[in-house]
């Protein structure tokens, strides 16, 4: 009793159980040896024989229901307290902290998702990961609520406005408007509330997205309760509606992880399979992170005018240009995922202790026939269904790009409300500048932006230099496609309500277009059938 238990997947899988307990439960079979029992420690344990790891091996019940041992906890409620159950393995815990883990779990009938990952990787990846997916709609939410109130605030002067907006059109070249970017800062304002009051937002459902998570589903202290609940994954992957795979590069090295995915396939053949790569939320971190920093920078050219600009451009070129290149460092990682689904080999795959390995192989074998049969089917049908899943940057993502610099946007239409500006005007610029340029034009030039750093996310040259260097040129291309845009912008919101309408559809077509040829290109280098 006592001993340390880690994640399934971890590299420090549980040690052997101490000789006492191993005598409970080897002879818990057939014939057991009463006054070995009497004098375990363990004896007050309800041991549950049919459950032991060895009853589980040697009668192949790999895939039965511990109905006794099945719980879960609300998605949202594991990315508490900045998710402080992520960042630990739980062999690093003191033994009080993985006694107390157990009880923060729900008993369950079933999983609406199983999250399977390796503690190999960094804890922070998952939370990031795992926020953006289950949060991005809350996230618009108080986004868009934020600046709501703050445009409502300034259209109501209540807000101070120490700027002054040049003059927008030829017909009033000495007319200044009130300005500050409020919509701007409450933006930033939003997406931070929507993501730190994530995990203590009820969800729809009541009880939100029950999940089994091995730190808080399995006991991980005391010795029985923790062999049922490693042992019998296999019968909680069974009642999961989905497996979802929280990739990163040591995944497929980790039997347990591996097990996991041969598992599920056959004890819920009709469930989802959900690839989602950790890459990608970093990803969209960095290009969020970016779009907050160029949109400053933008409104600092604005207002310092062409005396400051060639300043502007050098500073903010710097960390745009780091922005990329980590965006193309980042990127390599889905390369390696490709490249590890194709030359998946089984042995290739680690775990501590030998008993495991003989478990999940022998359970392999049993479930597919043989190790060859299940390796081809990680190369192929799974390959295909998770290269297929969500293993690349999501719309939704890339619109609430476009969408934080359409904030930004607003205030510019609240400095020519406040100035007094003809309605029809007004509507021309929302229409061509912030819904054309933002919503259509910049959305397609991010998805190009991103689409290239897939592309080119290996260096075409060797060095450093080089390297950057091909950072450099994404960048201008995006920069240069984007300033394109913003010209014919500005030629059209400034002619006619109807010359912005055209702008304003042209470029949000544009942007369904950049979205399909992604995907369509996507498909065909990966070899999956195009749909």
């Amino acid at each position: 009793m006592g001993g340390v238990a880690p994640s399934c997947c971890s590299n420090d899988h549980p040690q052997e159980r101490p000789e006492s307990i191993k005598v409970e439960v080897d002879n818990a079979l057939p014939a057991p040896c009463f006054e070995e029992l009497e004098r375990s420690p363990a004896d007050s344990l309800e041991v549950a024989p049919m459950w032991s790891k060895w009853s589980r091996m040697e009668g192949m019940r790999v895939l039965e229901v511990d109905p006794a041992i099945l719980r879960g906890i609300p998605l949202k409620d594991s990315l508490r307290a900045f998710g402080r159950l992520w960042h630990r393995s739980p062999i690093d815990l003191p033994e009080k902290e993985r006694y107390s883990l157990y009880d923060r779990s729900l008993p369950v009938e079933g999983f609406d998702v199983f999250l399977s990952h390796t503690w190999l990787t960094p804890g922070k990846y998952k939370v990031l990961s795992l926020m953006f997916q289950a949060g991005w709609r809350q996230m618009l939410f108080w986004q868009g609520l934020c600046v709501s109130i703050a445009s409502a605030l300034c259209m109501l002067d209540m807000m101070p406005m120490p700027l002054a907006l040049p003059p927008r059109f030829a017909f009033a070249p000495d007319t200044t408007y009130p300005y500050f970017p409020w919509c701007f800062l409450a933006s930033f304002l939003g997406t931070c509330l929507g993501a730190l009051l994530l995990p203590y937002t009820p969800d729809r459902k009541g009880r939100g997205t029950m999940c089994f998570f091995d730190v808080i589903s399995i006991h991980q202290a005391d010795q029985e309760l923790m062999e049922r609940g490693i042992y019998g994954l296999g019968g909680c992957l069974r009642v999961a509606q989905e497996l979802r795979v929280l990739w990163s590069a040591p995944y497929l090295s980790r039997l347990w992880c591996v097990f996991e995915l041969g598992a599920y396939q056959k004890a819920n053949p009709n469930g989802r399979i959900v690839l989602t790569p950790l890459y990608i939320e970093v990803g969209f971190m960095l290009a969020l992170l970016g779009t907050y920093l160029a949109t400053a920078l933008f409104l600092m050219v604005v207002f310092m005018g062409s005396q400051g600009l060639g300043l502007v451009v050098s500073i903010s070129f710097a960390p745009l240009l780091v922005l990329v290149h980590l965006l193309r460092r980042n990127n390599m990682a889905k390369q390696r995922l490709i490249s590890d689904l194709k030359t998946f080999d089984l042995e290739r795959a680690s775990c501590r202790t030998d008993f495991d390995r003989k478990f999940i192989t022998r359970a392999i074998v049993e479930l597919y026939g043989s190790e060859e049969a299940f390796t081809q089917y990680v190369r192929g049908p799974l390959r295909e269904e998770m290269l297929g899943s969500q293993c690349h940057f999501p719309a939704q993502y890339v619109l609430m790009i476009g969408f934080t610099v359409f904030c930004a946007a607003l205030d510019s239409l609240v400095a020519l409300w406040l100035g007094g500006m003809d309605t029809y005007w007004l509507w021309s610029e929302f229409i061509g500048f912030a819904v054309g340029l933002y919503m259509g034009w910049l959305v397609a030039a991010v998805q190009l932006l991103i689409s290239l750093c897939d592309w080119l996310a290996a260096p075409i040259r060797p060095g450093i230099l080089l390297d950057y260097a091909q950072s450099f040129v994404l960048l201008v291309v995006f920069a240069g496609l984007f300033y394109f845009g913003r010209l014919v912008c500005q030629v059209a919101y400034k002619s006619s309500l109807w010359f912005a309408l055209a702008f304003a559809g042209g470029s949000l077509s544009l942007a369904v277009l950049a979205f399909w040829m992604d995907r369509r290109e996507r498909r065909r280098r990966h070899g999956l059938t195009v749909s």
